[in-house]
This record gives structure tokens, C-alpha cells and sequence, in this order.
């Protein structure tokens, strides 16, 4: 089993493309964080209102990715189509993920005072203005890791025992 970790080379100006669509979305939608992440949960981009620490963003990301991963895993099984969208609703805060080609995820929370009709009204244009920034996007591999599947399950339960 191999485990590719990537990341992207995201050169100024994709930065720059992926920070103003990303602010401009946010002041339309009112969210309180919007973080693009691969299909991993890594971010390539976050902005958060009022300001997040970055290890919440990192870990808000994680939850995102895994859910939007968990849902696609469910629907293979079913046999239905893969999902483009995922909500969550909670009492305060609603959360939406979207799939973003070629294979990224947009993680938004957003309060319960703002319709979510206009939020997602306004993620269809945030959504096409990220695909074509990152149509082109270079994938960068930092590093392989070569593991087999026992030796994985193994340190796996010893880091998540430990925690428990």
C-alpha cells in the first residue's frame, strides 16, 4: 500500500484567484468559514469570520473531507449517483461541503440567520470561478510512504487508543 501525500504548487497568482473569489463569496454569503481543501482535507485556502485558529480550521477541514468522503463511499455502496453537495444543519450553524473538479472540497459555515437558499445561489458562481482557477493546478508529490495494510491498522489503533 502506498500513501501519496501531495501537495499543490499554487504559484502568487492562484493565490490571489483563490483568496478573492473566496473573499468575495463570504461577504455575499455572510459564512463564517470557508476553507478549500483537496480531497484529503489539506488546505490550499481558508479565510474564517471572526478569525479561526489555524489548528480549528485544520480540524473543521478534516471533519469536512471526511464526511464528504464518507457520503461518496455510501452512495457507491447504494449504487446511487455520487453526491456534488452535502448539508449539515445544526442549531446554530449550518454547513455545507461541496465537490469542486478535479478534486477538491469547499467546506462553508454559516449561522443560522442567513438564508441558505442565498448561500448556495452564490456557491454556484464561487464554485465555477474555483474550477477554472484550478483546472490547472500542479500537483507537487512531497513524499511516498510505503506501508502495508496490517502495519497501517496497527499504528492506527495505537495512536487512536492512546487517545481514548
Amino acid at each position: 500500500m502506498e500513501l501519496d501525500l501531495i501537495e499543490y504548487d499554487l504559484d502568487k497568482d492562484t493565490k490571489v484567484a483563490l483568496e478573492q473569489a473566496i473573499g468575495n463569496f463570504m461577504l455575499k454569503s455572510q459564512a463564517k468559514l470557508v476553507v478549500l481543501t483537496d480531497d484529503g482535507g489539506r488546505i490550499l485556502a481558508y479565510q474564517a469570520n471572526p478569525k479561526t485558529e489555524d489548528y480549528q480550521t485544520e480540524f473543521a477541514a478534516s471533519i469536512m473531507s471526511g464526511m464528504f468522503l464518507a457520503a461518496m463511499e455510501m452512495s457507491k455502496m447504494l449504487k446511487m449517483e455520487e453526491p456534488d453537495l452535502l448539508q449539515f444543519e445544526g442549531k446554530s450553524m449550518d454547513v455545507i461541503v461541496k465537490y469542486i473538479k478535479p478534486r477538491f472540497l469547499l467546506g462553508i459555515l454559516v449561522g443560522k440567520s442567513v438564508s441558505i437558499g442565498t448561500v448556495r445561489l452564490f456557491l454556484r458562481e464561487l464554485a465555477q470561478n474555483l474550477e477554472s482557477v484550478l483546472a490547472n493546478i500542479k500537483k507537487v508529490p512531497v513524499k511516498t510512504v510505503k506501508i502495508d495494510a496490517a502495519t497501517l491498522e496497527e499504528k492506527l489503533s495505537k495512536i487512536i487508543g492512546g487517545m481514548l
